[in-house]
């Protein structure tokens, strides 16, 4: 049951990720965003969603035994937890009224935890997969 039900955790934790990464560009001007995307020397919104997109190849892979499973977890697993590790600093490098003194948008104010919060779902769900395929 786990071998089916890990990918498809890790297929959905990675789509709420692209879904709470592209928020901001909803409710905000995009110079606010590109501030509050820009605070750390790497962009955490490309590579966010670059290894978000590769990981749900691989889980999708893994889903329909169309590589091998233990690979697939693996190649996840980094995937997700690069993820986590670049949202997480960029989260406490971030401060807490970038987006929302530049947009003007109390709402968004706990975004960026939210955002880290999922991250680590990623690499939770492929670590629960690796372990149910090894």
């Amino acid at each position: 049951m786990s071998k089916r039900l890990a990918p498809k955790v890790g297929i959905v934790s990675c789509l709420v990720v692209l879904l709470l990464l592209s928020l901001p560009y909803f409710l905000a001007p995009a110079t606010a965003v590109g501030a509050y995307y820009g605070t750390i020397p790497v962009p955490v919104h490309l590579l966010d969603t670059f290894f978000a997109l590769v990981a749900i190849i691989a889980f999708g892979s893994g889903l329909k035994n169309r590589s091998d499973p233990a690979t697939v977890a693996g190649v996840a697993l980094v995937l997700g937890a690069f993820m986590a590790v670049i949202t997480l600093w960029w989260a406490v490098v971030t401060p807490a009224d970038t987006l929302v003194e530049a947009a003007r948008m109390d709402s968004l104010s706990g975004h960026r935890w939210a955002f880290a919060l999922v991250t680590l779902a990623v690499p939770i769900s492929a670590g629960w997969y690796a372990r149910s395929v090894l």
